[in-house]
């Protein structure tokens, strides 16, 4: 704590450089040329537009203030905000044009003469999701509207519409989720907040759910290796998380939402200009859930008890002479009961039990309790030489405390964090724009001190603490270069490099490469490098429901991994509507991985390096094949369908050692090899009064997945006498996990002053795991096989929900 008072202190006293360099955006409107009045010769200009300049016309960052209007010369001049931000450009008798930001310096906007409003409306949509064929990174962008479609409470629900990240239940006890990218865990797919360091550490798994949905802009979702200027732990990807910002969000907007198990949810975000140069958000969020529900009868909640709140307050500040601002504090309160049922039902205020349950001592049920408390502060300014758009100064400072209590069963863990990212940056050009680059610092450091008695056998309730502290410092330094060879091919190289005190030299090369085939077709090719240093026990969250005791190796070492990535993206139009395809393949190996290894026993979780396994190197590997279609194939609806292939295996060392190896190639758990996904959107015409109604649902197919059930512990086996079949037992699971479908549906309805209702249901087919708790047989708990991680699908069954969301300003 002493840490981040320390940092907040130095970041409010210092005004550094913002990593985003305030440059602008030039350009020119236009319209088509009147032969009004014009003596041209017939056939003159048959088969071709000529333009001319457009005074008067409107041009701003929709969502925001900014803006400005177009001189007599058709010129415009606006500063420049955030990749992804729309520029809105209008004008009386004229279709509004609305253009994502890529980054572009200079661009001519044509548009298209309209008629007036009292005699009709031109109605035009905006596709939900955006994909970049300029960025040579391949980047997948979901804006508000696509974030709308289901609930997305927070952020680990966020991606129920997308078909590039999975999401799944670490167990079937907490209600957590987490997200998979190319076949791997979330954790190897570095997650942002504005650009700054987000969940990771001890909040890698639970830290998605901190991050209200209402509160997001958009998301962009970069597969393989990012730029070397945001670290060095992405691997299989980056997220970056925008969220609504002073600059645009609305006055006021409210969410709010309530589901059929009782879960109940605000949301707030409201803006206001404090003066003419500093602008401020506020967000706020609270959840409940105290409902007792058991609807499988297997004696445990289906659902946690819950109770969050987190706060965010976020100020921004424009200057005259280049120099921009973004100073953002933030809150997080979580309290969480889950367990066997009887543990609950006799109490009227169930969070009264919390500190108990924390401290619990006996085993007359098993209950898991987990209480959160963190903190973060960040700051990023940045300054434009006068005269010289292209060359910037920019720094980024990001600091958190974190604290962490649990209990499942008889084990216990207090987990303490400290954290504290700089980066100082510097952005030029070398003759000239078409050669650019960015350079500088970073400094990250990242304390960790974790008690618990992860060690205990299930039934040993006065184990002795174990210990885990350690510290670490990675000063590192980086360097990207960007050329733009004519509009067909971008390049763009990164080299980084960084030191960390307990392991030594890390090197990060990353490369980036966009060729463009044809005007509307790009190819993309991505290679790089990335390491992490791992936490297990946040990282494996569901393994602490169950039975199994912590086998830790020592000197873990870090996680290393080279991506290498193929995409083709193609936007065309089909029946005189638009589409787009995308097809691309990833490839990850690991130089060393931390394998959690459920395999080799039911009552252990194994925990070890890739590289430590027999007399021979073992290996484990991801490769991804994904095919996605997306067509508006009519003016009210849009269709989106994908298909993904995915191999993960690992070499584990649960094989067979009489071969000599030490280890055996296995599926990667949970990680489905096949899985489809449509989604399909209807949208009625908006009437003048705003009133709407649209129509999402989404459809999802997965396959088959490997479950890590030891030998002995698969359904019909007999442990004691592998040979002779029995009959299935409540202890026991399938090796490899049946297929299913989910459907989600929801309904939203628009009306006048900016207010929508909408009512959803979420798995309409009602599919569900049947008996996703081992160890539970007819009520009765056997704590020596009780294990809930084996989870691979629904748990609940059919779930419906309502809520409104209510605009001010919009």
């Amino acid at each position: 704590m002493k840490l981040l008072y320390l940092v907040v202190f130095i970041v409010s006293w210092l005004v550094m450089p913002n990593i985003y360099a305030q440059k602008h955006v030039k350009g020119k409107v236009l319209s088509p040329e009147s032969h009004i009045g014009h003596d041209h010769e017939e056939g003159e200009h048959k088969g071709e537009v000529v333009y001319e300049i457009l005074p008067g016309a409107t041009v701003i960052w929709k969502g925001t203030t900014v803006g400005t209007m177009t001189d007599l010369f058709g010129f415009f001049k606006i500063p420049a905000l955030d990749i992804g931000d729309t520029l809105q450009v209008s004008m009386i008798g004229y279709e509004t044009v609305g253009l994502v930001y890529t980054g572009w310096d200079y661009l001519d906007i044509p548009l298209e003469p309209g008629v007036l409003l009292n005699e009709a409306q031109v109605e035009t949509r905006k596709s939900t999701t955006s994909i970049s064929l300029l960025n040579p990174l391949n980047i997948q962008q979901l804006n508000r509207k696509e974030l709308a479609k289901a609930a997305c409470c927070n952020l680990s629900e966020a991606f129920e519409t997308n078909a590039s990240v999975d999401a799944s239940f670490t167990d079937a006890v907490t209600g957590t989720r987490q997200i998979r990218m190319l076949g791997l865990d979330g954790k190897y797919t570095q997650l942002l907040v504005d650009n700054l360091p987000g969940p990771r550490g001890l909040n890698v798994v639970q830290g998605l759910s901190f991050i209200p949905g209402p509160w997001i802009d958009n998301i962009s979702i970069s597969k393989g290796t990012g730029s070397v200027t945001s670290g060095y732990e992405s691997i299989t990807g980056q997220i970056n998380v925008a969220m609504r910002n002073p600059e645009n969000a609305e006055p006021l907007h409210i969410n709010l939402y309530i589901s059929d198990a009782r879960r109940i949810e605000w949301n707030h975000v409201s803006s206001h200009q404090v003066s003419r140069r500093w602008s401020t958000a506020l967000s706020t969020h609270a959840e409940l859930g105290t409902a007792i529900n058991d609807r499988n009868e297997d004696t445990f909640l289906d659902t946690p008890l819950k109770r969050d709140i987190v706060l965010r307050n976020e100020w921004k500040f424009r200057g005259d002479r280049g120099i921009r601002g973004e100073y953002t504090i933030s809150s997080v309160s979580m309290d969480r009961l889950a367990g066997q049922k009887s543990a609950y039902s006799d109490s009227n205020s169930p969070f009264d039990l919390l500190r108990p349950y924390l401290e619990k001592t006996d085993t007359l049920f098993w209950a898991a309790a987990t209480k959160i408390s963190r903190l973060e502060a960040s700051a990023k300014t940045g300054f434009v030489f006068p005269g010289q758009s292209w060359k910037s100064l920019g720094s980024q400072f990001f600091a958190s405390t974190h604290k962490q209590e649990h209990k499942f069963g008889n084990r216990s863990y207090v987990g303490t964090e400290e954290y504290f990212r700089g980066n100082m940056l510097f952005s030029s050009i070398i003759n000239n724009t078409d050669h650019k680059f960015t350079t500088g610092l970073s400094f990250v450091y990242d304390d960790f001190n974790e008690i618990g008695t992860w060690g205990a056998e299930y039934n040993e309730w006065d184990t002795a603490n174990d210990t885990i502290s350690r510290t670490e410092i990675v000063p590192g330094a980086f360097f990207e270069y960007t050329w733009t060879a004519g509009e067909r091919l971008v390049v763009v190289a990164g080299l980084r490099g960084d030191y960390h005190n307990l392991h030594g030299a890390f090197t990060s090369p990353r490369l980036h490469v966009r060729y463009s085939l044809a005007e509307e077709t790009s190819v993309k090719l991505v290679a790089g490098r990335g390491f992490r240093t791992a936490n297990v026990f946040m990282e494996q969250l569901g393994s602490w429901a169950s039975n199994r005791r912590w086998d830790i190796q020592e000197d873990l070492a870090p996680e290393v991994a080279t991506n290498l990535g193929l995409n083709l993206v193609s936007k065309f139009r089909l029946n005189s509507r638009e589409a787009s395809l995308s097809l691309d393949g990833y490839y990850t190996n690991f130089d060393n991985r931390i394998i959690v290894d459920l395999y080799n026993s039911p009552h252990e979780v194994s925990i070890y390096n890739l590289n430590n396994i027999g007399e021979y190197q073992s290996r484990s590997s991801s490769k991804t094949v994904q095919l996605e279609f997306d067509w508006s194939f009519h003016r009210r609806m849009d269709v989106r369908a994908a298909y993904r292939w995915v191999d993960a295996v690992t070499g584990y060392a649960s094989g067979d050692y009489d071969s000599g190896y030490g280890f055996e190639m296995q599926q990667d758990p949970y990680v489905s090899k096949h899985r489809a996904f449509t989604q399909w959107s209807y949208a009625s015409k908006e009437s003048l009064e705003g009133k709407q109604t649209r129509i999402d649902a989404t459809i999802q197919w997965v396959g088959p997945q490997a479950l890590p059930v030891p030998d002995g512990m698969t359904m019909g086996m007999d442990p004691d006498n592998p040979m002779e079949p029995m009959e299935p037992m409540d202890n026991m699971h399938p090796s490899v996990s049946p297929s299913f479908t989910q459907v989600n549906l929801q309904f939203t309805q628009m009306f006048p002053g900016n207010l929508e209702l909408y009512i959803g249901v979420e798995n309409l087919t009602n599919v569900k795991q049947m008996s996703p708790i081992a160890g539970v047989n007819d009520g009765v708990l056997d704590l020596e096989n009780f294990d809930a991680s084996l989870v691979y699908g629904p748990i609940m069954g059919r779930m419906s929900y309502a809520g409104l969301r209510w605009t001010l300003g919009g």
